[in-house]
């Protein structure tokens, strides 16, 4: 129980930090300490829900981040969409949630996060190899990211950049456009909202 202790009370400090950076400005992301995402196995660690998936964007992230801070705009005014995805039999995908967070002034959304739930983590991988595969057209850079447990692909394209991950029986999909934050933060800011949102989603053993 000390162990989830510690844990409840880094989220919160985290929560506390990026909700109250400066809005109107480009912040950087916060720095997460290390920790290997296979080694978080406690039940009461994730929330309590029947479903694989959160089925609100709210719902997604540790913390609930402010993302109108995390984008460098005023408190308030970027829009979320959320998108609950269909089950796809034929790839073991059972569910699926899309978020997209667009500012004022831009039409593309300024990042796009997806979570899909998976039978098994064979099935998860598989898509993964998929969805890097289909990338290869546009993508300009490629390289494989440290992201504890979880396998991640950051690829670079011409409009995006877009961070890939497999961990367990889930998938993500991480993208921001660019400009959205410096041309150095694409990689800091993905993979701090992939562990946010890997951190939420586990320990998957007893679903389904």
């Amino acid at each position: 129980m000390a162990g989830l202790a510690v844990a409840a009370v880094l989220v919160a400090g985290f929560s506390y930090l990026w909700v109250h950076s400066p809005t109107g400005a480009l912040t950087s992301p916060i720095t997460l300490p290390s920790f290997a995402i296979g080694d978080i196995t406690t039940p009461e660690m994730a929330p309590g829900r029947t479903t694989l998936l959160p089925t609100d964007c709210a719902e997604l992230l540790v913390g609930s981040p402010d993302m109108s801070a995390l984008l460098g705009q005023p408190l308030g005014t970027v829009g979320t969409r959320s998108v609950v995805g269909q089950p796809s039999p034929s790839v073991g995908q059972l569910e699926r949630l899309t978020c997209s967070y667009s500012v004022p002034g831009q039409g593309a959304p300024a990042l796009m996060l997806t979570a899909a739930g998976f039978t098994d983590p064979d099935a998860a991988a598989e898509q993964r190899g998929r969805n890097v595969a289909a990338e290869s057209p546009d993508t300009q850079a490629s390289r494989q990211v440290e992201l504890g447990g979880a396998k991640a692909t950051l690829l670079t394209e011409p409009s995006r950049t877009l961070l890939l991950v497999d961990f367990d029986r889930y998938t993500l999909s991480a993208s921001i456009a660019p400009g959205v934050v410096p041309a150095d933060k694409p990689e800091p800011v993905l993979t701090d909202l992939a562990q946010r949102i890997l951190a939420n989603l586990v320990p998957p053993a007893n679903r389904h």
